[in-house]
């Protein structure tokens, strides 16, 4: 590969402390601010300080959908990130480093050696601390990218701040670009502003999932910190006076989940999240949601595990855990977004599958959603509805006859064709009900819920929602060629969306044409459609982001089909188009 024209995919990397994400973020920022579009990955430890930490940024004229391997530029702000990283560099790509800190006889001859002085640059600019800005302005200033948008960055970044902390930063940013246009005048690759480009936002999954929620209406949030979900809590908090959400950073897991049992009980529309770990501690609440029949959204964002396992990485590890979790058998949904869009999308409509099932619906992420942002459009409130379902809010329950038992009596959990009953909200007249983790009969009594033909009939009526979930869910995505018009078909879930999104792209150049179907809605599995499109497509995969092939055998089991070959990915990285790919061209 060449370095290109159209695009840039630079790597920073250094020591935890460093402020390399934030740094990295801003620079996205004003490439978006140019009209150009972005996608970024975090790579670090769960160390405070120590440990290499690295940001990835690719920028493009066009829209991209993930990182890729090769890199254009690599920032080192350190040694170890020349020794990590040094082979992704393209032939004639560039090496920007302190020449202090790194000999310049130890950059590889192939690459350009851009020295800048970055610790006595941010010294003399107003103190160390100011390294990684030093750094941006050299990357802008070897593009010979307009300083400008960067400049704009700085002023909102620090608005907050002492105005000189801006212009320090300023001067910093503007000292690198001149050190770096210096020492390498020549450098081929450059980018253009597109000002008439239509406006982007720059979101992660957690702020996109945050902004799908609040257009969802959500009255409560409940959580406690767990990374990748963490920064979820941080959203919700930062806007829960502006928006009107009573959020509550709990004790533990335990407490989260029953805060949104009891919230959902209530009327509003309540939702928490957590990884695989803190999911654990909230399982048998969450059972007690499937009993109760309680509208609440739950996010489980993966890490990989088990146990503590890779706090800070990513895996696809947990559908099957998410899918089977809680004693017992009760329905659920499980939701699964590939990239910003969907977790926006697949947010508020999650609000709206809980109230109309009346039973949990879980939003399956991972750190590759959560943690990294991508430029998308403005999410389009106007496709935004609102759906509560079977719900009395307000008024006598004697004017609903439908929720009523042949006595006159509401029954919270009257026996119904759909498996849905009507549900009364605290202060609604004459619904008196009761709610707990017992088995009941239609009142909600648990003593009667013991009885053999009561619990058949309770089970059999939770149960059948999932037919009519099967009716209102959204379905399967498609990407690429018509699985009978392609060389092969992938079947995946998630965000592995975005890396075989560009792996059709790019084996397009090369004659290869590629289906995609993206499994947008795990539970209830979509066995007919994925069935219809493994028949049609010549040759079939399942790429998916863990050890075991969950996926597959959930292909197996339900669509009765098996894939022609499988691609695994479980080393706590995301797929990149590269790898699949690879794999692609040796299945063929």
């Amino acid at each position: 590969m060449t370095l290109t024209s159209h695009e840039l995919r630079v790597r920073i990397g250094g020591e935890a402390g460093f402020g390399i994400k934030a740094a990295g973020q801003m620079l996205a920022r004003s490439f978006v601010d140019a009209g150009l579009e972005t996608f970024d990955l975090t790579e670090y430890p769960s160390l405070i300080r120590g440990g290499h930490n690295t940001y990835l940024l690719r920028v493009s004229d066009r829209p991209i959908h993930s990182h890729v391997e090769p890199i254009d530029v690599l920032v080192c702000l350190n040694r170890e990130t020349l020794t990590r990283h040094e082979a992704e560099l393209l032939d004639g790509g560039a090496v920007i480093f302190d020449p202090d800190d790194l000999p310049i006889e130890d950059i590889p001859a192939r690459c350009r050696a851009v020295p800048v002085p970055l610790t006595a640059l941010a010294r003399d600019a107003g103190g160390r601390i100011m390294r990684n800005t030093v750094a941006l302005g050299a990357l802008v200033g070897l593009l010979d990218f307009p300083l400008t948008y960067l400049e704009d960055a700085l002023r909102r970044q620090f608005a907050a701040k002492a105005p000189e902390v801006a212009e320090n930063n300023i001067q910093a940013a503007r000292a690198g670009a001149a050190s770096a246009r210096t020492a390498c005048p020549d450098f081929p690759l450059r980018l253009q502003p597109n000002p008439d480009a239509p406006r982007r936002i720059l979101v992660d999954g957690n702020e996109a999932i945050g902004l799908g929620a609040l257009a969802a209406g959500i009255g409560f949030y409940a959580a406690y910190p767990m990374t990748p979900a963490s920064s979820l809590l941080h959203f919700m908090a930062a806007h829960e006076k502006s928006a009107g959400v009573v959020v509550k950073h709990t004790e533990d897991e335990i407490a989260a989940m029953n805060m949104v049992v009891g919230a959902a009980f209530g009327g509003t529309r309540a939702m928490c999240a957590t990884s695989g770990g803190g999911f654990a501690l909230m399982v048998e609440a969450f059972g007690m949601a499937g009993v109760s029949e309680s509208a609440v959204v739950v996010g489980v964002f993966t890490r990989p595990g088990p146990a503590t396992g890779m706090p800070t990485w990513m895996e696809q590890s947990d559908l099957r855990y998410v899918i089977h979790a809680a004693q017992g058998e009760f329905p659920r949904v499980v939701l699964a977004p590939g990239d910003r869009e969907d977790a926006f999308s697949l947010t508020w409509q999650a609000f709206n599958l809980a109230d109309q099932l009346q039973t949990p619906v879980v939003i399956l992420g991972d750190s590759y959603l959560s943690d990294n942002r991508q430029t998308v459009p403005f999410f389009d409130l106007d496709e935004v509805t609102v759906q509560r379902g079977k719900l009395l809010a307000e008024g006598d329950v004697a004017d609903h006859p439908e929720a009523l038992g042949p006595e006159g009596v509401y029954l919270r959990y009257k026996v119904t064709d759909d498996g849905v009953s009507w549900r009364a909200l605290p202060g609604v007249r004459g619904a008196r009900q009761l709610a707990n983790s017992y088995e009941h009969d239609e009142r909600g009594f648990g003593a009667p819920g013991e009885e053999a033909a009561v619990r058949v009939a309770q089970n059999e009526k939770r149960m059948r929602k999932l037919e009519l979930a099967r009716t209102i869910v959204p379905p399967p995505a498609h990407f690429g060629s018509p699985p009978e018009e392609a060389d092969i078909g992938l079947v995946l879930f998630g965000t592995t969306k975005g890396p075989a999104r560009e792996t059709a792209r790019m084996l397009e150049r090369a004659g290869v044409r590629v289906a995609i179907m993206q499994v947008v809605t795990v539970w209830p599995f979509p066995a007919e459609e994925v069935a219809a499109f493994m028949d049609a497509a010549p040759k079939t995969a399942v790429v998916e982001g863990n050890y075991a092939g969950q996926l597959e055998s959930l292909v197996r089991e339900h669509a009765l089909r098996a894939p022609d070959a499988r691609l695994h990915r479980y080393d706590g990285r995301p797929f990149s188009p590269e790898q699949i790919v690879r794999f692609v061209k040796e299945v063929l």
